[in-house]
């Protein structure tokens, strides 16, 4: 059960007061509305999803909505994805979405809590969990009260121009626990790794060549964790969501193509949501359906800056990949291979295309596996 605070009651009374605009405004060129979906108490590592739908009660006007996409900043911490948007039984874009009359739009979400940080959402200068006002109490009365709830909240926004232009907002609320494990921490940069009873841990080096980008050969990039791995017999999987990330620093003075002065930093990761599958005979190691996640942001980002939900000018999966042994593992050492090409236009962003089109990347994991 959720402990009820006065943050609660002003996202209530805000709630109710944007009830009555949304009802004011009903025939009008402008409009807003609101909802609260509540996901079930979850633990690190895990996840809760659940759909929400947008109706469209008209019998015989079509409603567009421009995108449907989290508030800027809002889930920066990343706890919770959009897996899927449909209209009626079918998969759509969430940008340029038509609702016929008497359909509806549903939007799929996952909550994945990343850690146990309480989090806030602000929107339209109204801003949900905020901290509660300090109250002086007796020495009697100090260590005598219950553990927080770990809240964490997030905000996507609908934003519609036909018939009537507004938004409408979705406040997303879970509530995290430690893992099944006693875990604080879901992966990223934050991962650590315990060999043994079923686990297996890389450590070492992530070297990334694309000569496109940064010629010279390989790159050593940050790692800014182990890699988990969890072991059944010969069978081994690796989720994605656990990929520590690995950082790479973008200078003009060393890739021409990019303005003078500017400074990106490119992060891999792991796709989230998603599981890679393999098999170990104790020597070699082969993992199949391993997913990245590509981004680039501006300027030098240390590695508390980097976040699952950071806004970022680049952002795109590579999937199909695979993970495939060079050298056995020998004395603990191991050293592993990953190479694909992308596809054409793989970003969207005209500037980073140019040399990601099409580009070659090889990835060189040469360190140490222990389990």
């Amino acid at each position: 059960m959720m402990l009820i605070t006065s943050s609660h009651i002003r996202f209530g009374l805000i709630a109710a007061l944007a009830a009555l605009f949304f009802s004011a405004c009903t025939g009008s060129s402008q409009f807003t509305g609101w909802q609260t979906e509540q996901f079930d108490t979850t633990k690190v590592t895990k996840s809760t999803t659940k759909t929400f739908v947008l109706g469209n009660s008209s019998g015989d006007a079509e409603q567009h909505v421009r995108a449907i996409a989290f508030d800027r900043g809002s889930n920066s911490a990343g706890n919770f994805r959009i897996d899927k948007v449909t209209v009626g039984d079918q998969a759509v874009s969430p940008v340029d979405i038509v609702i016929p009359p008497g359909s509806s739009l549903q939007v799929t979400v996952t909550y994945a809590p990343m850690n146990l940080d309480i989090s806030q959402a602000s929107y339209g200068g109204w801003t949900t969990g905020q901290q509660e006002r300090w109250i002086p109490k007796r020495p009697e009365d100090v260590g005598k009260e219950g553990e927080e709830p770990i809240i964490q909240r997030a905000i996507i926004e609908a934003v519609y121009d036909h018939p009537g232009e507004g938004i409408y907002y979705v406040q997303l609320v879970g509530e995290a626990e430690p893992g099944p494990n006693g875990e604080q921490e879901a992966g990223g940069a934050f991962a650590t790794c315990t060999p043994g009873n079923g686990t297996a841990c890389y450590t070492g080096g992530f070297a990334l060549d694309i000569p496109d980008l940064a010629p010279g050969g390989p790159k050593d990039l940050t790692l800014t964790g182990p890699i988990r791995m969890a072991l059944n017999g010969g069978n081994v999987t690796l989720r994605m969501d656990d990929f520590p990330y690995a950082i790479m620093y973008l200078r003009s003075e060393d890739i021409p193509q990019l303005p003078s002065g500017v400074t990106a930093t490119l992060v891999i990761s792991g796709a989230q949501g998603e599981e890679a599958a393999g098999t170990f005979d104790g020597t070699r190691l082969t993992i199949d359906g391993v997913i990245f996640r590509i981004r680039v942001a501006l300027g030098e980002l240390t590695v508390d800056q980097i976040k699952q939900g950071m806004s970022a000018l680049v952002d795109f999966n590579v999937p199909d990949l695979t993970i495939e042994t060079t050298k056995p593992l020998s004395q603990g050492a191991i050293t592993l291979h990953l190479e694909t090409s992308l596809p054409e236009n793989p970003s969207g962003n005209q500037l980073f295309d140019q040399f990601l089109s099409g580009a070659k990347i090889t990835a060189i994991m040469d360190g140490e596996l222990a389990f």
